[in-house]
C-alpha cells in the first residue's frame, strides 16, 4: 500500500512538472503556428504564462506577448507587429482542434505595428493601378507620394500628399492634395479631390485585422507609421 502511495505521489509530481514546464511551451508553439499562418509570417514568437499553469488548459492566459515581422494585416505588410494581452481567454478547443486562434474576452489585448515607407509603397502600387513607379516619403506632417500616371492617354508626373488615418476602426490612406505635371498638359492642381479621383485606399479593415480588433490610433513618424489596434470592449 505504501509503495502504491509513493508511486502515486511521484506520478502527481511528474504530472505537475509536465504541466508547469511543458504545457506553456506546447501552447506557445501552437499559437506561433496559428499566428504565423494568419499573418503570412514565418517568424512569430509567442510568450505566455498563467499561475497556476494548468489554467491554460481552460483557455486562461494571464499574460500574452507576441512579435512577428513582415506580417500581412489586411492589404498592407507591417514591418514589425507586436501583440500584448492581459487576462486573455482563448478558445482552447478551437486552437487545438480547428487550429484557429480565437479570443472570447480579455482585460487588455492590443496590436501595435510599424509600417515603413517600403510597406506603404508596395500596397499603394498594388491597390492603385493608375500609378506607376511609385515612391513614398513619410513625415509627421504628411505622406508624400510621387509617381507616374496616365492622363488623357499621356503619362504625367504625379505628386500626391495625404495622411494615413483611422476611420471607424479601419486604416486608410487618404489623399489631401494632387498635382499633375506634363509637358503638353501644363501643370494641373486638384485640391481636396482624392475621393473623386481615386477614392480612399483601404489598407486594413476590421474584418481583416486579427481577432476582429479595430484600429484606435495612428501616428506618422519620420519614415514610418505607428498603428495601434485594440479588441473592442465587450458589451454589458
Amino acid at each position: 500500500m505504501r509503495k502504491i502511495l509513493i508511486a502515486g505521489s511521484l506520478l502527481l509530481v511528474i504530472l505537475a512538472v509536465l504541466v508547469e514546464c511543458v504545457l506553456p511551451t506546447v501552447i506557445s508553439s501552437t499559437l506561433e503556428r496559428r499566428i504565423g499562418d494568419r499573418l503570412a509570417s514565418q517568424d512569430a514568437q509567442v510568450s505566455i504564462d498563467s499561475s497556476p499553469s494548468f489554467l491554460m488548459l481552460l483557455g486562461q492566459v494571464d499574460n500574452l506577448q507576441a512579435v512577428t515581422h513582415q506580417a500581412k494585416v489586411g492589404q498592407v505588410y507591417v514591418k514589425e507587429l507586436t501583440m500584448e494581452g492581459k487576462d486573455v481567454h482563448i478558445d482552447m478547443a478551437s486552437l487545438l482542434d480547428d487550429e484557429k486562434f480565437k479570443v472570447s474576452r480579455a482585460e487588455k489585448l492590443t496590436l501595435q505595428g510599424i509600417i515603413d515607407e517600403e510597406n506603404l509603397r508596395e500596397v499603394l502600387s498594388r491597390r492603385v493601378d493608375k500609378l506607376e513607379n511609385v515612391q513614398v516619403k513619410i513625415t509627421p506632417e504628411k505622406v508624400l507620394v510621387t509617381a507616374e500616371v496616365k492622363v488623357m492617354g499621356k503619362m504625367a508626373q504625379a505628386e500626391l500628399s495625404g495622411q494615413v488615418v483611422e476611420d471607424s476602426g479601419s486604416l486608410y490612406f487618404r489623399m489631401e492634395h494632387l498635382s499633375l505635371k506634363n509637358s503638353r498638359l501644363g501643370k494641373l492642381k486638384l485640391e481636396g479631390l482624392f475621393g473623386d479621383v481615386f477614392g480612399d485606399v483601404l489598407l486594413a479593415g476590421p474584418n481583416r485585422i486579427p481577432l476582429d480588433m479595430r484600429v484606435t490610433e495612428v501616428r506618422q513618424l519620420d519614415g514610418s507609421i505607428a498603428v495601434k489596434a485594440e479588441l473592442p470592449k465587450a458589451e454589458d
